[in-house]
């Protein structure tokens, strides 16, 4: 059996950002609290966000990028 490629599995890739928004948070010393606040948003979606539990929008894709002052490219394809 073939694995599935990133692009025909959405969880896959969510959570793949989640875990390059997670160490990327972590890198820079941020608690979820702290990075929410950044965002405007809870420490709750920032741990969904991190868990690939939820789908995110491209706004919020550069916003978290912009947050943890990098890109959003990175944050998609690492």
């Amino acid at each position: 059996m073939q694995a599935k490629k990133v692009s025909e599995d959405p969880d896959l890739l969510l959570s793949q950002i989640g875990l390059r928004v997670m160490k990327r948070r972590q890198e820079l010393g941020l608690t979820q609290k702290e990075l929410g606040d950044r965002l405007g948003i809870t420490s709750t979606n920032i741990y969904r966000i991190e868990y690939g539990q939820q789908n995110l929008t491209v706004r919020t894709l550069i916003k978290l990028a912009e947050a943890l002052d990098t890109t959003a490219a990175d944050l998609f394809v690492g």
